[in-house]
């Protein structure tokens, strides 16, 4: 029993390790048009993640990138409201979706309380995924990110689909990364950073630009 419990956890890191997206932006091929909508879904992290991410959205086409699924902590109100204000600008207010997780760590909150609200951020976060069943997830963190990418992470395991997840790394970040960045770097489809010395210090990094 022991063998084939160990055999399974072997096979399960194989996987993963085969699944890992490649550590070089060398790697990153550009794609061929996509001839669908690209279902996406965006985590809005409060405060300055929001308007970051809510000003990069701008960019990008919307009749193109949709539905449109929005997750925010079940504690920002702000970035609800500032979603909805978004969508109510692009026209098309019938191709959205949002909704609320329990943040993966509160301000002031013991470390040794972080595995029960990470594990109540992952079980609210599996009927959003399986729900919106996106393409495309992207984030910028905070750390409330990362329970919503390790789920995206299991449809591409099991070899059903692959949601490509792009993680932008906040514009304050000019000369590290941060904490959410470092732990999500190795599993990314693409890393996004605005500040070109941080893509000569990371080889999978990619710079283009202020994006903000």
């Amino acid at each position: 029993m022991i063998l084939v419990i160990v055999a399974l956890i072997v096979l399960a890191i194989t996987r993963v390790y085969l699944v890992i997206p490649k550590r070089d932006r060398a790697h990153h091929q550009k794609k061929s048009k996509r001839t669908k909508p690209c279902k996406t879904c965006v985590f809005l992290g409060s405060g300055g993640h929001t308007g970051e991410m809510l000003q990069l959205m701008k960019s990008l086409n919307s009749s193109h990138y949709y539905p449109r699924t929005y997750i925010v902590t079940n504690t920002d109100s702000l970035s609800k409201e500032k979603a909805i204000a978004y969508e109510q600008s692009t026209g098309q207010q019938n191709d959205f979706n949002i909704y609320t997780i329990p943040r993966a760590r509160e301000m002031g909150q013991p470390w040794s309380r972080v595995p029960l609200t990470v594990l109540a951020a992952l079980v609210a976060s599996v009927k959003i995924i399986v729900t919106a069943w996106p393409d495309l997830i992207v984030c910028n963190g905070p750390g409330s990110c990362i329970p919503v990418c390790m789920l995206a992470y299991i449809p591409r395991v099991l070899g059903i689909k692959k949601m490509e997840i792009i993680y932008i790394e906040s514009f304050a970040r000019v000369e590290s990364l941060s904490i959410t960045g470092k732990l999500l770097y190795p599993f990314v489809d693409r890393f996004l950073v605005q500040w070109p010395q941080l893509s000569n210090m990371f080889d999978k990094a990619e710079y283009r630009g202020i994006l903000v």
